[in-house]
């Protein structure tokens, strides 16, 4: 018998519960990244997956449920990334670049999970797990911010904690954009995609300390 008909005459081994849920999930995560949350079937994901619609869901009960897990547990793979590097560096400029790098170091190695977590929002069906796990990523970059954000940042007669809850959802809203931006061009050097948020994000917030303040000029 020849060392292939060996193999195909053993017993196949049968994968754990765990290790079936993996297999799920990585078949769900590119084709939720390829089509969307509406346009991708469990039957699609199953097909991937090399299992049965049945199988699915022995795991999850639903679509939906599917799809939560999966943003769950990317959301925290990148706030673990960004957080890390992060917390890594020195207070200031060096910890925003750091914790920039930590978030292109996700866009960049993990595609499919930053398609699903941005570029394909679901709708109204999953939209307040969005929203949940999003505050997440907002309360870190505040809980950042908030200890080396000098109070001269602020207009005149804003409340601190307000003003940087603002920023780091105007920080955030900016760099999901750009990697967005990025995904589409990825011709574009990484490098020069950093300089191009530093000088938005930084440089802005820097001025800002030093006092100048944008004028509307007379109306």
């Amino acid at each position: 018998m020849s060392p292939a008909a060996e193999r195909d005459a053993l017993p196949r081994r049968r994968l754990t519960a765990a290790a079936r849920r993996e297999v799920i999930l990585e078949a769900a995560l590119d084709a939720f990244a390829d089509s969307g949350y509406h346009e991708t079937s469990l039957e699609q994901v199953a097909g991937r997956a090399g299992v049965s619609k049945a199988l699915i869901y022995e795991h999850f009960s639903s679509k939906r449920e599917l799809y939560t897990a999966l943003l769950e547990t990317y959301v925290h793979e990148m706030l673990d990334t960004v957080s890390t590097a992060a917390t890594a560096a020195e207070p200031g400029e060096a910890r925003l670049l750091a914790g920039l790098n930590g978030f292109f170091d996700f866009v960049e190695e993990r595609r499919d999970a930053w398609r699903l977590l941005i570029r394909h929002r679901a709708s109204d069906d999953v939209a307040d797990s969005f929203e949940r796990l999003f505050d997440e990523v907002a309360e870190m970059i505040v809980s950042l911010m908030a200890g080396e954000m000098p109070a001269s940042v602020l207009p005149e007669g804003a409340a601190f904690d307000a003003m940087v809850e603002a920023t780091a959802r105007q920080l955030l809203g900016a760099i999901t954009s750009m990697a967005n931006w990025w995904d589409e061009h990825r011709e574009i050097p990484r490098d020069q995609v950093m300089a191009m948020v530093m000088e938005f994000a930084w440089v802005g917030l820097e001025r800002a300390s030093a006092g100048e303040r944008w004028n509307p000029g007379p109306g």
